[in-house]
């Protein structure tokens, strides 16, 4: 197998892997969705506890630094 398309199937694996933690994070966060203002009031409270965003940033986070790492190795 030719390095260079080793490299690329690297590269869509990873980006796959960080879509599907995406899609299960989104998932979850659309279950939660309320059904009654006290509800709204209630999860709104809550979101700053519970928010998905320091998740969404580390899955995105490894994903950039692999990919920048494996471009490395790629051209030197």
């Amino acid at each position: 197998m030719d390095v260079n398309i080793s490299y690329y199937l690297i590269i869509v694996g990873i980006c796959i892997v960080a879509l599907a933690g995406t899609l299960m994070i989104a998932r979850t966060v659309s279950k939660k969705e309320p059904q009654s203002q006290e509800e709204d009031l209630k999860s709104l409270k809550e979101a700053e506890n519970n928010s998905s965003i320091p998740m969404l940033t580390i899955i995105y986070l490894i994903t950039f630094l692999i990919i920048i790492l494996l471009v490395w190795i790629y051209i030197f």
